[in-house]
């Protein structure tokens, strides 16, 4: 679509204007321009529906091209039995012979690459279940004579509950086009449903968790979770539970050498390889071990100005969190050290001036209700200080508190004494000669 048209088709005669009033031309001029700028409204609004049109042309080629493969793949599967094979048989006799192949080796493996739900899909799935379940509840109005205006008025999160009767596929293909119905469900039923709690778990709650799952010996985690009362899904109850039972191994000298020596003969990448090496040691555990430790790249100790040069411009370019990008641009410094020198020397934001008398109550009384050791809670509600200052800063005012204790007891025990001197010279006779006088009357008693 070509736009023939122009603001200056519409410019008015300038012979004419000379003969007619001037308040006439002024009113000319100005609704000459209001037409202007509502030519450049629409126009701006052809251009948008024409690159709309250009995306969604491609959208449907690439979905054309892909139903054309998968017809193309599933004739051929018909044809022709796919037989998978996975490399050599686990299995063998001592003359290395295989058992004979059944019916399951014929069967193509299913490969399902499942992405991470970004915000805008969630806030896409979101706003289809509303919309359904409004559509619905519409419907239904108007089959008992209600108005539409009753439905309206009702509160939009009154939709978001019911999963009764949802067309999933409709909505997978309408509202996130990304995903599959199975996802969708997935996603909702498990994650995103306003009644499962997503909070924090508290430690009552666990302590319950524990107590049930031992009460059902760890089996049936639907009713463990139906039991917690919580609206706790059962995969958060399952995940929750291991988190709590299960103490992460620390590496020995003797791993740390054959990780060395394996990481030297497989490289930096086959880390599947690598964990072969070791045993219950998965491909995860041996990158962060070598990357966070025994990486000979890795440098120690005091930060010179270059580095700190570094760290400032990756921070101005990649933001304070995402330290994995940071720190390729700091060499031998690993994210963790990045971040634990951006947050707690060369943030401008961190207060370094001495505590005030208010900062030390609000400390005490922030560690008092959210608990002693969740610094990064804490500091979230201290202005300017971080978690490793409000920790450093708790142990001194624990210290003194101490301290001042201990002299109050002194001065306390100093008081007493004193006053028992005064009493014993009162009466004419010391503390010493009373002991004595104590002494010899249980010696005339015997």
């Amino acid at each position: 679509m070509e736009n023939n048209f122009s603001s200056t088709d519409i410019m008015p005669d300038i012979s004419t204007l000379s003969k007619a009033d001037p308040q006439d031309v002024l009113d000319a001029l100005e609704l000459n321009r209001q037409l202007q700028k509502e030519l450049d409204r629409v126009k701006l609004g052809i251009d948008a529906a024409l690159q709309r049109n250009i995306i969604l042309q491609e959208r449907l080629t690439r979905m054309r091209q892909k139903e054309a493969e998968t017809d193309g793949y599933s004739k051929s599967a018909q044809d022709t039995p796919v037989v998978r094979t996975f490399g050599p048989p686990i299995f063998i006799d001592a003359e290395g012979n295989a058992p004979p192949e059944n019916e399951d080796t014929c069967v193509r493996p299913l490969i399902f690459k499942s992405t991470r739900w970004t915000l805008s899909e969630k806030e896409a799935l979101r706003k289809g279940i509303q919309d359904h379940n409004t559509k619905r509840e519409a419907l239904r109005a108007m089959r008992e004579g209600r108005s539409i205006q009753s439905v309206e008025k009702m509160p939009k999160n009154l939709f978001l509950y019911n999963v009764e009767e949802i067309n999933w596929s409709q909505i997978a293909k309408q509202y996130v086009p990304t995903k599959t119905k199975e996802e969708c469900i997935i996603q909702w039923t498990n994650h995103d449903h306003p009644c499962i709690n997503n909070d924090e778990w508290t430690t009552l709650e666990t302590k319950k968790l524990l107590e049930i799952v031992d009460q059902n010996n760890g089996r049936n985690w639907q009713k463990i979770a139906l039991e917690l009362g919580t609206n706790r899904t059962a995969a958060e109850c399952f995940k929750q539970y291991n988190k709590q039972s299960s103490d992460p191994r620390k590496w020995s000298k003797e791993e740390d050498d054959i990780l060395i020596r394996a990481v030297d003969l497989y490289g930096e990448k086959n880390w599947q390889q690598v964990a072969h090496c070791l045993d219950n040691r998965t491909g995860q555990q041996c990158l962060h071990r070598w990357t966070k430790t025994l990486n000979p790249a890795i440098r120690r100790g005091r930060w010179k100005k270059e580095e700190d040069e570094a760290l400032r411009n990756a921070v101005s370019i990649y933001g304070a969190g995402n330290w994995v990008k940071v720190q390729q641009y700091v060499l031998g410094r690993t994210d963790v050290q990045c971040r634990e020198r951006w947050m707690n020397v060369l943030n401008p934001d961190i207060k370094k001036d001495s505590w005030t008398n208010e900062e030390d109550a609000k400390l005490l009384e922030l560690s008092r209700s959210i608990g002693v050791g969740k610094w990064a809670k804490i500091s979230a509600f201290m202005d300017g200080r971080t978690d490793n200052q409000c920790w450093r800063r708790y142990k001194v005012l624990k210290k003194l508190e101490m301290q001042k204790m201990i002299t109050d007891t002194n001065l306390l025990e100093n008081q007493e004494v004193g006053t028992t001197t005064e009493v014993n010279q009162s009466s004419g006779e010391s503390p010493t000669n009373k002991r004595k006088s104590r002494k010899g009357t249980t010696k005339r008693k015997k």
